[in-house]
């Protein structure tokens, strides 16, 4: 081996020598860190949903190093969600960051989680993976019903949630985030599957216009998971029109009371609502209505008041628009009126017998009260009581009466007359009193059967006088001559055996 061969040798194994002590340091300082499972919280969210996504962060345990995690990003569509200082991943550990995000729209959406770090030598290093979320529609809708208010006063606003899922939703909560709404949170415990729920809730609008509200429903589904549904419901905002109507009438089931109607044909939200029944300007009575949406109306009964006589002024007063309003009308129905009721007809033949009661459905007295049936061509009133007098009958009072008349067998009604004295008025009206059909049809049959009975009768009689000349005779003359005839005979046979 030559000098310089030798030196060359000499060289190599230094140089190899010198490598292997330096390489344990360098594969010292070497990590393997990589992003492990994603996992996404529920699978198979909907949109409006709170999903979490969970990522793991692991450093493997054959790395001979740890890694400092500077920051953990999650990034999509309309998502971009940060989580800084995560700390140092030894060899053989493990991280999870956990990222809340909303997805707005369904679909298939798409969103990257990167890491950023340094290793133990200072070098940099960021690494990514993909992640995919299928969004579905949510089968519980926001909608609401009210598309126009008025302006300057509360206004009710009805928002609806429809269930459309297959299985029943619970601990529903319904927000309405806006300083114009009053009490903003509405709660119920359930919602069946294929049904639905109505809030209403109370909003102030100042001026007219395009406006919106902002409403988020929170539920559980079966399963427990939670879903999130934000909706924006617009809203138009009209000029006021306060347009209010009272009307009075008398009560139709007979009670004696005078049924109030309010209607709203305005625009606007009737609230705190009092009506007033005042007489000779002094009030009576005093109800409260509950508050009125427009193009809708509402009623209530007053009944008679004792000791009030003339008529009465009855006077609505509400709040609208911001505003004190009021509307009155006024009634003469505080007059007795008679009225027959609860009646009953019993027939026999063409006689018919009516019986029920005289009521004074009034707040005043009636004096003088007769009852009688109307003479016409198909009736006629017969004794014992083809009229009846009953007298006096106090307000929201009655009394009995009885009538009888004759009828012809084709008529369905009988008139009555009635006759009654008011504040020194003499009141007289017709009321028509129904004829029981089944009477009717029972007395038709009755005469059917007389007939029958008379058509028999006269064949009979046919009968008899086809015997002849004695059979037309009295049966007790025929005998009386038979006897007088014996008795000469036998006078005269006598004689003879006499002589």
């Amino acid at each position: 081996m030559s000098h310089w061969q030798a030196r060359g040798l000499m060289i190599l194994i230094l140089m190899i020598i010198i490598t292997a002590g330096i390489l344990p340091l360098v594969t010292a300082q070497q990590s393997d860190v990589t992003i492990g499972s994603i996992n996404v919280t529920p699978t198979n969210p909907s949109s409006g949903d709170a999903v979490v996504i969970n990522a793991e962060l692991k450093n493997s345990e054959t790395s001979t190093g740890s890694v400092k995690i500077s920051q953990v990003s999650i990034d999509g569509p309309s998502i971009d969600e940060n989580a800084d200082d995560i700390g140092k991943l030894g060899p053989g550990t493990s991280v999870t960051v956990p990222f809340s995000v909303v997805f707005d729209e369904p679909g298939q959406k798409k969103l990257t989680v990167t890491m950023y770090g340094q290793e133990d030598t200072g070098s940099v290093f960021s690494i990514q993976k993909p992640v995919y979320v299928s969004v579905e529609r949510d089968s519980t809708l926001l909608s609401s019903t009210t598309e126009t208010v008025a302006a300057g006063g509360l206004a009710p606003i009805n928002i609806t949630v429809s269930n459309g899922d297959n299985e029943a939703i619970t601990g529903v909560q319904l927000t309405v985030d806006d300083v114009r709404v009053e009490e903003p949170q509405r709660t119920r415990g359930s919602i069946a599957s294929g049904s639905e729920q109505t809030f209403q809730y109370d909003a102030y609008f100042e001026s007219p216009g395009q406006h919106s509200l902002t409403s988020t429903i929170i539920y559980q589904t079966s399963d427990g998971v939670t879903h999130r549904t934000t909706e924006t419901i617009p809203i138009t905002v009209e000029r006021p029109r306060v347009n209010v109507d009272l009307s009075v009438r008398a009560n139709s089931n007979q009670s004696g009371g005078t049924v109030v109607e309010l209607t709203n044909f305005g625009n606007t939200y009737l609230s705190d609502i009092t009506v007033n029944a005042a007489a000779n300007g002094d009030i009576v009575a005093r109800k409260l209505l509950s508050n009125l949406q427009s193009e809708t109306s509402r009623s209530l009964t007053f009944e008679p008041e004792s000791g009030v006589s003339g008529p009465l002024e009855f006077t609505a007063r509400y709040e609208a628009a911001g505003k004190t309003h009021s509307v009155s009308a006024t009634t003469n129905q505080a007059l007795g009126e008679i009225r027959l009721t609860s009646v009953e007809t019993t027939q026999g033949g063409k006689a018919v017998t009516i019986t029920g009661d005289a009521a004074n459905i009034g707040r005043t007295n009636a004096d003088g009260v007769l009852l009688s049936i109307a003479d016409t061509s198909s009736t006629t009133p017969v004794s014992p009581s083809g009229e009846y007098f009953v007298g006096e009958i106090e307000a929201s009072e009655f009394a009995t009466f009885e009538l009888t008349a004759s009828v012809q067998p084709d008529i369905n009604t009988i008139p009555v007359n009635v006759g009654y004295v008011v504040e020194g008025d003499r009141i007289q009206q017709t009321q028509r009193i129904p004829l029981s059909v089944d009477r009717i049809n029972a007395s038709t049959e009755a005469q059917d059967a007389a007939a029958v009975a008379q058509q028999s009768n006269d064949r009979s009689d046919d009968r008899t006088g086809s015997a002849g000349l004695l059979g037309s005779l009295p049966l007790l003359p025929i005998g009386a001559v038979v006897m007088i005839l014996v008795i000469a005979i036998g006078t005269y046979r006598w004689r003879r055996v006499t002589q």
